[in-house]
Formats: structure tokens, C-alpha cells, sequence
């Protein structure tokens, strides 16, 4: 500085008039105090998951393309594997996280007897490797109980992110000043009430960013479960090197698949962890993306719903079927054995009755969700956990004839798509020779609600633009304040 002593370097006079001069007249220096340190957002690591998402998708397309013999053959061997590892992750970290909650409480408590429990199970899991656990339960356990290998893996992944979900939520809950602790408590909140009103709300807020990565984790440890002879990803592609040796192929689209699926679900989680961030929220248009991540998010909740629900409904039915046929009863509430057969053994169109009442389920679950969460509140737990809403052209609530609006351009698009997978994947095989059994007709209904699709993507990419199902609806999707 001019006038100042010492060794270090010396800002001129002009230098001093050049940094003024940048300064608006209306605007005077001001300094900002945050919670965080002020870091610059660097958008190379959204130009970075742009560029392995494009090359991963172009490299599966051009292989399955160019060189259907053996990629295409792999992809459609390995294709319905995929489901199965989404179905195991996700359920297995809905089950993780109420686990995970359990032991972060736990971690937290003032009981001596309750902390030693949750302390013991988090020291004891994070010290044996996922692997050893898993074989521990499907094969030690089976000494004393026999599970099918799919819920042991769900146990096994359960119980080993759980312990570290735990610590999580732990430190997550003891992030939380110990004012907010005494101030719920002098409103006269019982401790219970504080924890559940007043600390978990700020809590998960913090939380659900490292959960997040958690999930991702989760995914990629899953190829573990192959081990079980469980059908996943990753079993698949052993099951058609078995048959084919062709191991460079078929494990290169694995591992394709797997990072689409890792790439995809990472952003998702982005975009939670700056929807929970209050301080970094953006101003102005929402993008294409942050829209996206909502559907990603609402798409994790509708699953587990949908396993939950379909379950009951698989179980009851099968149940009541094998039941009534033991013991020769006529009926049960009203509906005749036969009726009860049928449903679990019939076939409609060629396709089994339980197929087309799960996809029953999953669409009028998807509509009651949606319905339910976009007419009243105008978000639902995805749009809420990436910090959007729904709003109507005067900024308030859409009503149920603005959310029937803006939902049925999803439904011309979605149900004939999944009416066709359903009929048309029944009577395919993992091979490629056997896409000959569709007739070229039977493509049209694929062809346009993918087209349709395309389009309704399309009208959303520009930042500022708003998609037409929101145009036809007259509706906003905006940044929640």
C-alpha cells in the first residue's frame, strides 16, 4: 500500500484509481457473510458428466448398431438383469435409510443403553466386508433359515449401508446448534417432540446430499449380489460369456450400462444437494436438467411404492389361489375360485393376468401420485427434494383441472409404450433373432409415443423455455423460495 513499510509488494496509485473505477457508483463494496467458505461453482464437472454421458451413450449405440454380433445379442441378454439391480438398489436403500435413521437416533441418544446397542451394530457391520456379509446370510444363515436369494441381498446390503447411513444421520442431528435443542424445550416440546419437529427437519437437509452418494454406491456395490445367483446386471453377462465366450463384448456393454445408470442417478443427486442448499439456490428459469432430476427423484419414490403395493397384491392373490384349490372352496369375498385361478394363472392377450395387473398398479399409482402432490401443494417429494414447484398462472395452486391437464400428455405418451413393452417383451427372448416376431405394423405403436416423447424432451432443452404440457395446462414450474 502507498506509505506502508515492509517487504511485501506495493499497490500504485493507479492501480488503487483502476480497482475504484470498477465499483458502481449505485452499488458500494459489500461484504457478505455466509456459513460456508465462498466457493467458485465450476461448471467443469458439468461439462465432465456431459461428456462421459454422451460418449457412454454414443460408444452402447454405435457397438449395438454396427456390431450387432455379439453386442446386440449381449445387450438384450443382459437388458432385463438391469431391472433387477435398479429394483435390488432401490429397495435395499429405502430399507437402509429407516435402518440407518434407527441407528443415527441411537448414535445420538443420551441412554447409555440405547447408544451402546447403536454403537456396537455400526463398530461391528463397518468392520466385516460386504461381501462376507452377504454369504453369511444366504449361506451361513440358511442353517437356520432358508431366504430366497433376492431379500438376501437386501438384508445384507440393509444391514451393511445402514451402518453407515447411521453415522450420517449422527452427525447430521449433532450439526444442529444446541439452541435450537434449548429453544424447542423452553416452548415446552417434550424431547421426542423437539427431535421430530424441530432437529430431524434440519437434519435431513443435511443429510441427504451424503445419502445420495450413498445410493450411487449402493448401486455399483450390487454387482456383488451375482454372487448369490442372483439374475442382475452383472449375472446376466456372466451367464452369456458362459454360453458365448465372448467376454470382452458382452462385459463392455455391462460396464456401459452400469455407468448410464451411475451417470444418470449422479445428477439426480446434484440436484438434490442444491435443492437442499438454501444459500447457493439459483435465481430465475429452471433448466431442463433440474426439471429432469425431479422426474429421476419421483421416479425412486414411485418404485418402492409400486414394489410394495404390487407385492401385497402378488401375494394375496397367489395365496387365495392356491388356498381355494386346496381346500375346494367354492368363493372367497364374493369371487369364485376360478376367478381367484385365473388371476394367478390366466393369460390375456398372451400376456399373464399378474403382469397386466401390475401395470395397472403402476399407472394408477402414478396418477393418484401426481394428482394428489401437483393439485394440492404443486410439488411432489421429488420436485421438493430438488427445491421446485408447480405453480398456476397467478403464482397459486394448480387445482385438479390444471394438474389433469399437465398430466395427460405423460399418459398418451407413457401407456401405449408400456402396453407395448408389456405385450410385445412377453414374446421375446434374449436373442436377437427373435425381434422377427413383431411385425413391422406393431412398431407404430412404439415408434410414435417415443416420438412424442422426443418432442416433448425437445420443447424443454431451451433454459427459458416451457415445455407444452405446461402450456397446454397454463402452468409454471418454478424454483420453491
Amino acid at each position: 500500500m502507498p506509505g506502508g513499510g515492509g517487504g511485501g509488494a506495493r499497490v500504485t496509485d493507479a492501480e488503487i484509481k483502476k480497482i475504484q473505477s470498477t465499483i458502481h457508483p449505485d452499488r458500494p463494496p459489500r461484504v457478505v457473510v455466509t456459513d460456508g467458505a465462498q466457493i467458485p461453482r465450476e461448471r467443469s464437472l458439468f461439462v465432465a458428466w456431459w461428456v462421459a454421458i454422451v460418449a457412454a451413450s454414443l460408444t452402447l449405440l454405435a457397438l449395438v448398431i454396427f456390431i450387432p454380433d455379439p453386442y446386440r445379442r449381449s445387450l438384450f441378454a443382459v437388458f432385463d438383469g438391469a431391472d433387477t439391480t435398479l429394483r435390488l438398489t432401490i429397495v435395499s436403500i429405502a430399507c437402509a435409510l429407516v435402518v440407518g435413521l434407527l441407528a443415527g437416533l441411537g448414535r445420538a441418544s443420551k441412554n447409555s443403553i440405547i447408544n451402546g446397542i447403536a454403537s456396537l451394530y455400526v463398530e461391528i457391520i463397518r468392520g466385516i466386508p460386504l461381501l462376507v456379509q452377504l454369504f453369511w446370510i444366504y449361506y451361513a444363515l440358511a442353517w437356520f433359515v432358508k431366504l430366497p436369494g433376492f431379500w438376501s441381498a437386501v438384508i445384507g446390503l440393509t444391514v451393511c449401508y445402514g451402518a453407515y447411513i447411521g453415522e450420517i444421520f449422527r452427525a447430521g442431528i449433532q450439526s444442529i446448534s444446541k439452541g435450537q435443542w434449548e429453544a424447542a424445550r423452553s416452548l415446552g416440546m417434550s424431547g421426542g417432540q423437539a427431535m421430530r419437529h424441530v432437529i430431524l427437519p434440519q437434519a435431513i437437509r443435511v443429510v441427504l446430499p451424503p445419502i445420495g452418494n450413498e445410493f450411487i454406491a449402493l448401486l455399483k456395490d450390487s454387482s456383488l449380489v451375482s454372487v448369490l445367483a442372483i439374475s442382475d446386471l452383472l449375472r446376466r453377462g456372466r451367464e452369456f460369456v458362459a454360453v458365448n465366450f465372448t467376454s470382452f463384448q458382452t462385459y463392455t456393454t455391462v460396464a456401459l450400462i452400469y455407468l448410464l445408470m451411475t451417470l444418470v442417478f449422479s445428477r439426480v443427486v446434484f440436484y438434490i444437494e442444491r435443492g437442499m442448499a438454501i444459500e447457493n439456490r439459483e435465481e430465475g428459469p429452471v433448466s431442463f436438467m433440474h426439471r429432469l432430476a425431479a422426474h429421476g427423484a419421483d421416479f425412486i419414490v414411485l418404485y418402492v411404492l409400486w414394489m410394495l403395493v404390487n407385492g401385497i397384491v402378488e401375494t394375496t392373490v397367489v395365496g387365495l389361489a392356491k388356498e381355494l384349490a386346496y381346500t375346494q372352496a367354492p368363493s372367497f369375498a364374493g369371487i369364485s375360485a376360478a376367478t381367484w385361478s385365473y388371476l394367478d394363472a390366466g393369460t390375456l392377450g398372451g400376456v399373464s393376468v399378474r403382469l397386466w395387473i401390475s401395470l395397472g398398479i403402476a399407472l394408477a399409482g402414478y396418477v393418484l401420485y401426481t394428482l394428489l402432490f401437483w393439485s394440492k401443494t404443486g410439488q411432489t417429494p421429488g420436485k421438493m427434494a430438488v427445491g421446485l414447484r408447480i405453480v398456476g398462472p397467478d403464482g397459486g395452486r394448480l387445482g385438479l383441472r390444471r394438474a389433469l391437464l399437465r398430466l395427460l400428455p405423460f399418459l398418451l405418451v407413457v401407456v401405449p409404450v408400456a402396453i407395448w413393452r408389456l405385450y410385445w417383451g412377453s414374446k421375446l427372448t434374449p436373442d436377437i433373432d427373435s425381434l422377427h416376431l413383431i411385425p413391422w405394423t406393431a412398431y407404430l405403436w412404439f415408434v410414435v409415443p417415443v416420438a412424442a416423447l422426443v418432442v416433448f424432451f425437445v420443447t424443454q432443452l431451451g433454459r427459458y423455455g416451457q415445455g407444452w404440457h405446461d402450456k397446454l395446462a397454463g402452468t409454471y414450474v418454478v424454483r420453491a423460495s
